[in-house]
């Protein structure tokens, strides 16, 4: 049995793919970008930083005196929220973890490490039974 192919046209191949270098809001052409990530690649990237600036400034005009109302109404967050960011301190602090300095484990000590654990058993229906009549 023989299989033949259809031909396949040379540019659906990525290869040949004419990609528009169009952008963002932070720059006009990707080979422009200011950014060391592109926003593209992590979405969620962006948006943490955004975070970051909105929780430092919401922590700084607290410290001004602003009301916690008035930060809720003006950063669209609630009152919680606010309250959340003053008393950690504005933003979440991240801990960038230089990989050559983290420590390696191996598959064994992470297992007995590891936050999921085994199910116990189910109580045994005769048990249950008993208690119940």
């Amino acid at each position: 049995m023989t299989m033949t192919f259809e031909p396949v046209r040379s540019d659906t191949l990525p290869e040949n793919t004419r990609y528009a270098d169009d952008g963002c809001e932070f720059a006009s052409s990707c080979l422009e970008c200011p950014l060391t990530q592109c926003k593209y690649d992590n979405p969620g990237w962006t948006s943490r930083e955004d975070r970051g600036q909105r929780d430092d400034e919401i922590f700084r005009l607290r410290k001004a005196g602003i009301s916690v109302a008035e930060l809720a109404r003006q950063f669209k967050v609630s009152t919680r929220t606010v309250h959340r960011i003053v008393q950690r301190g504005g933003a979440a602090k991240r801990v960038v973890v230089d990989a050559d300095s983290a420590p390696t484990l191996s598959l064994n000590e992470l297992a007995t490490r590891s936050v999921i654990r085994r199910r116990s058993s189910l109580p045994t229906l005769s048990g249950w039974l008993a208690r119940s009549a």
